[in-house]
């Protein structure tokens, strides 16, 4: 508990369990363990688990496009990107909306607005974190099961596995759950839940929680190789992830970190798990109100990891999420792309496996991929402000292209940019951090071959 003791704003609770026994379980005033705690986005990760156990079930597929299961609120012709979207896309956080869809007028119907929100770009490219993905998702749970997230849960989950029979989820104006947020519970949930998930992960859940040994075993099955896949690294989110642990990449609503996996609620809500040293910390806490809170957090639990035997050399190997060293790019990428009518005025891209150019309002904009080997950035300055740029890049493990631009001069800052091909379509998302110059490189810009 001594990393915990220090923090300039509320700490709620901490749990930390190993190999079958509570280390740790502190409540801090005016919580305790009776009283349930609201979890914000861990909801995301039980919506998800319930998804997971009606795939399992064989009545949903990673592969369904979502708009086949809401005729009510899909356009009679929805658009191509809508059109495509599947479950899949919308687990990872790769949806076609550049942001929450509910939030831009809530006093529409929460779920229909995710389908009558224009697309922004392809679904399946590239991670953009959005809260009415889950949301939906617990729609169409409520919707194939009969049930609402929790009840389905409480169905599946082993008889040694009690979720609080009060905790429950929050609903909108218009009755459907929160998905995204909703959830309120207890510490010790969030914490046999972890148990469970690390359990099945391991392929021990038959011995852990003798109860399923009369149930259906294919099911289970099916559900660890689900649960497997959720926590497992799939997208890349370096490009959006404003610190250390969000830069690890992203399951199935499950949030990697240094050296592990975790449930990941605003202010402090976290269930993290490292399976290689069978340890799951549980936190609640507001760090809404300081800076840099979320990672003061997530600093003590890493800590806690390396003082009960977790390998310190491990985090250095592994420090974003599918990121490979020196692979050499894609040749899917390469040549020029011109990019669909945008805001931004970005007209075309040549791409080689040298460099990006990227054309706007008809000047160029060179950012070198390839560079002298023992050199860990490439230097150059942009035309429009005549900022210098310090640039690296690296091919990730899914194939896209992660490009960091660093801003120095008489303006600092950095942008981010994340390139996906598929079906001869090319994605780009530009995340640009600085107060004043450069406002193009933000959003998303959809190229192709040849002319729109």
């Amino acid at each position: 508990m001594k990393h915990f003791s220090s923090f300039p704003f509320p700490l709620y609770s901490v749990l930390i369990w190993q190999r079958g026994r509570v280390l740790a379980e502190e409540y801090y005033a005016p919580y305790s363990p009776d009283r349930l705690h609201r979890m914000f986005s861990v909801t995301k990760s039980f919506t998800a688990l319930a998804v997971g156990g009606l795939i399992a079930e064989g009545r949903l597929k990673l592969d369904d496009r979502i708009v086949d299961y809401f005729p009510e609120y899909a356009p009679a012709a929805p658009h191509p990107y809508l059109a495509a979207m599947t479950i899949r896309d919308m687990l990872t956080m790769r949806t076609c909306h550049k942001a929450t869809t509910y939030k831009i007028n809530m006093a529409e119907n929460w779920v229909r607005s995710f389908f009558v929100t224009s697309p922004d770009h392809r679904p399946g490219t590239v991670f953009k974190y959005d809260t009415s993905s889950a949301h939906t998702l617990a729609a169409l749970v409520r919707k194939v099961s009969g049930r609402g997230v929790l009840d389905y849960l409480r169905s599946i989950f082993p008889e040694e596995l009690p979720l609080s029979p009060d905790a429950y989820i929050l609903t909108d104006p218009f009755g459907s759950e929160l998905g995204g947020s909703g959830l309120l519970a207890r510490p010790r949930d969030l914490l046999n839940v972890s148990k469970f998930l690390l359990s099945l992960k391991k392929g021990t859940w038959q011995a852990d929680y003798p109860s399923l040994s009369a149930r259906d075993a294919a099911f289970y099955e099916r559900f660890a190789a689900y649960v497997s896949e959720a926590l497992s690294c799939l997208v890349p989110t370096v490009h959006q992830g404003k610190t250390e642990d969000e830069w690890q990449g992203y399951g199935f609503q499950f949030w990697q970190v240094r050296d592990g996996v975790m449930m990941y609620g605003m202010g402090g809500q976290y269930a993290v798990i490292y399976p290689d040293i069978d340890l799951i910390v549980v936190t609640t806490a507001d760090s809404q109100a300081v800076q840099g809170g979320t990672q003061m957090i997530l600093d003590a639990v890493h800590k806690t990891y390396l003082d009960l035997g977790g390998n310190e050399n491990l985090s250095h190997r592994v420090t974003l999420c599918g990121l490979t060293e020196k692979a050499p790019l894609p040749e899917a990428f390469a040549g020029r792309w011109t990019f669909a009518e945008n805001p931004q005025g970005f007209e075309y891209c040549d791409i080689t496996g040298r460099e990006l150019v990227l054309v706007n309002r008809g000047e160029r904009f060179s950012f070198p991929i390839e560079h002298d080997p023992a050199e860990p950035f490439a230097c150059t300055k942009e035309p429009r402000y005549g900022q210098d740029l310090r640039i690296w890049s690296s091919v990730m493990a899914d194939g896209s292209l992660y490009l960091y631009a660093q801003i120095f001069g008489e303006y600092l800052g950095s942008i981010r940019m994340l390139l996906s091909v598929s079906e001869d379509r090319l994605t780009l998302h530009m995340n640009r951090i600085e107060e004043t110059v450069l406002r193009e490189f933000d959003g998303f810009l959809e190229g192709r071959r040849g002319r729109f």
